[in-house]
């Protein structure tokens, strides 16, 4: 019960105080910034295919910096850098509990 509570401790920690790299790419001619933003969050998530969009609710989590709380989103998968989700299985339907992204904006 211990080891259990210091590894869900340990989790937990390690996602609230990880750095954000927040890099800028400068193209010259076109003077666009595209930034990166880390989004860790504990939510409801899913990918919707045939829209290309990852959708869901964050209960808890963070955008970049800033904490956010019940924050719907909707990102298009061509702005997501890399992305890593966790979550388990009902019936059949696959339902994501943990988000870990970077996205440009």
């Amino acid at each position: 019960m211990r080891k259990k509570l210091i590894i869900i401790s340990g989790f937990v920690l390690m996602m609230f105080l990880a750095t954000t790299i927040i890099p800028a790419v400068v193209k010259s001619e076109e003077y666009i910034i595209n930034t990166r933003t880390h989004i860790r969050a504990i939510g409801n998530f899913a990918i919707c295919e045939e829209e290309n969009i990852l959708y869901g609710h964050i209960f808890v989590g963070l955008y970049g910096l800033q904490p956010v709380f019940n924050l719907d989103i909707e990102i298009s998968q061509y702005n997501i850098k890399w992305i890593v989700m966790s979550g388990f299985s009902i019936n059949g339907n696959r339902v994501y509990s943990c988000l870990n992204c970077v996205i440009t904006e």
